[in-house]
């Protein structure tokens, strides 16, 4: 059990209502804005993980947190700010958990799922697990699409080994169908890969944005260029959190994190810029073992701030 398991029961104050706790989709009901459903991959991982506890730990690690945000630099608004509070300004379901992902069947399982909430929701976010659940999280999201659509994975790693494994999903999705004249890879870092795989990245034509670039260009110059790259196709684009891309220190439950990542905030700033553009129709959330985070549980509640960050995308980008 991690130690944010174990935490004692959260206070309770009706004038400060945490969010979380969102119900199920209801087929009689309009169609979400934001639905989240748990991918609990972690079977094929290169390192030993117990990362099909995460997206239960997320999900209570939201309960920590309101969903009331203020926007600021709002020209049009008193003070130069503006409120909002995500749960009353969004539909958010939770669709609950697949089974057996690491599977062939689950995985089919799951890709048919996603697909059908992404049908009828304006964002998918997918719970891993490892990173083997970018590929039917990206599969159900792109749909019959895939020809035209985009990913975009923040990551430290090419992610295009051999074989199966969280260590290959990226080329597992190129081998499906997806272009990779479509893919923006951000935050690729030093001594996280091989020569063999960066030639592969650069021999499939995929866009490599390395870490080192984002010490010297403004996030959301470099948002703009994985938006125009991933959605040239004019289908809808993924995008895979894989939070190893951040610094040990602010992701310890990531078995492959390393000193020298993205800070937590440049994180969740670029998850909400992204996910403000509409052709963003698919998040997934990936890597981190909330059975091997630190005490404190920093690791699965920056996972569970970047689906709060996700819904402040979505109420953007429908102006809410």
């Amino acid at each position: 059990m991690s130690a944010e398991a174990a935490s004692p029961p959260l206070s309770h104050d009706p004038a400060w209502p945490r969010t979380g706790g969102w119900p199920a989709p209801d087929a009689t009901e309009p169609a979400a804005d934001l639905a989240i459903i748990g991918v609990p991959t972690s079977r094929t991982s290169l390192s030993p993980s117990n990362a099909h506890e995460t997206p239960a730990a997320v999900r209570a690690a939201l309960r920590r947190y309101s969903s009331h945000l203020v926007a600021l630099g709002n020209p049009g608004s008193r003070g130069g700010e503006a409120e909002l509070v995500l749960d009353e300004a969004l539909r958010i379901v939770d669709a609950g958990d697949v089974e057996e992902p690491d599977s062939d069947d689950g995985e089919a399982g799951a890709t048919a799922r996603i697909a059908e909430l992404a049908a009828r929701t304006g964002l998918v976010v997918a719970l891993g697990g490892d990173n083997a659940l970018t590929v039917p999280a990206a599969l159900g999201v792109a749909g019959t699409s895939l020809g035209t659509a985009g990913l975009i994975t923040l990551d430290a790693h090419h992610d295009l080994r051999d074989g199966r494994s969280n260590g290959s999903p990226v080329r597992r999705l190129v081998e499906a169908g997806l272009n990779p004249h479509r893919i923006v890879q951000i935050g690729i870092a030093d001594f996280a890969n091989s020569r063999a795989y960066r030639r592969r990245a650069r021999e499939l034509g995929i866009t490599v944005i390395h870490r080192d670039e984002l010490h010297d260009r403004p996030l959301r110059e470099v948002v703009d260029e994985a938006l125009h790259v991933a959605g040239a196709g004019g289908g809808p684009i993924h995008v895979d959190l894989d939070v190893d891309v951040c610094d040990r220190s602010v992701a310890p439950g990531c078995p492959a994190s390393i000193p020298g990542g993205l800070e937590a905030h440049e994180l969740r700033r670029i998850t909400r810029l992204l996910v403000a553009d509409p052709r963003v129709r698919g998040v997934d959330i990936a890597e981190v073992d909330a059975a091997a985070d630190a005490a404190d549980g920093r690791t699965v509640r920056l996972a569970a701030l970047l689906v709060l960050e996700a819904a402040a995308g979505v109420a953007q980008r429908l102006g809410r």
